[in-house]
């Protein structure tokens, strides 16, 4: 099982200070998870494979209003038209045929916040993804970009972009030998002939999935809006990642909008 740590005040201040350290320290076994320490500043926990929506701290304090009676019956997350779209060309079929994606706006991001991102997303990776190769999430600044978005599967020499951390282009081959990410996540796409991009209306890269986003929509302390790009070999895991992200971006206030998929 996966172990997460969160801040103890911050869990508590999200639960509106209704709770003590000692009341959680009983209460939180009785959720479905394995306990390992609590204190003033510090919880960590064992999270079961069929609670991912428990990995972020966002989604274990939700959990826990609910448990605990703070919060009654479902959360109604208001969905709004972005009007962007995402075409999904055939040639993803044989490579990574699901792909799913949302926009939020008028997101605060800090450092501490695109720190906890950046760590779900990860978590997310590495158990209800597993390790990438049935799910992975891209988090975009969307005003880098233009809708239409395409998503589509190129030979390894046919498109060049600035991957993350680097300052300049290569193709999706030299990705996989020269970038840390790329080396690391190369047997996610072994023995195919080509690879899944996803591209805008100006064909410029937002991300090569599994292995690594663009320099060009990197998020920072910056960023107001997002765009959020999930993609995998299973069409329910996309579904319940992309639902985690959005809920988890919109508990920290921002405004979720659908994405139009047309094939």
């Amino acid at each position: 099982m996966p172990s997460v740590q969160f801040n103890t005040r911050e869990v508590v201040g999200m639960l509106g200070n209704k709770v003590s350290v000692d009341s959680l320290r009983e209460r939180i076994p009785m959720l479905g998870v394995d306990l390992v320490s609590i204190d003033d500043s510090m919880l960590e926990m064992e999270v079961f494979p069929n609670r991912p929506d428990m990995l972020c701290v966002e989604g274990f304090a939700r959990a826990l209003k609910g448990f605990l009676g703070f919060e009654k019956g479902f959360l109604d997350y208001k969905l709004s038209d972005s009007k962007l779209v995402m075409k999904i060309d055939s040639s993803v079929k044989n490579v990574r045929p699901y792909v799913m994606a949302a926009a939020v706006y008028n997101v605060s991001i800090t450092e501490v916040f695109l720190i906890s991102i950046m760590n779900v997303q990860e978590k997310l990776h590495l158990t209800h993804g597993r390790n990438r190769v049935k799910v992975s999430i891209g988090v975009h600044d969307l005003d880098k970009v233009q809708s239409p978005f395409t998503y589509k599967a190129l030979k390894p020499n046919e498109i060049s972009f600035v991957p993350l951390d680097m300052n300049s282009e290569m193709d999706l081959a030299e990705i996989l030998r020269k970038h840390p990410k790329g080396r690391e996540y190369a047997f996610t796409l072994e023995g195919s002939e080509v690879y899944p991009i996803i591209v805008d209306k100006n064909n410029s890269v937002l991300s090569f999935p599994p292995i690594i986003n663009g320099e060009l929509t990197r998020v920072t302390s910056e960023t107001n809006n997002l765009l959020i790009e999930i993609t995998g070999k299973s069409e329910l895991a996309v579904n319940q990642a992309l639902n985690i992200i959005v809920t988890v971006l919109a508990d920290r206030g921002g405004k979720i909008a659908s994405v139009e998929l047309i094939k």
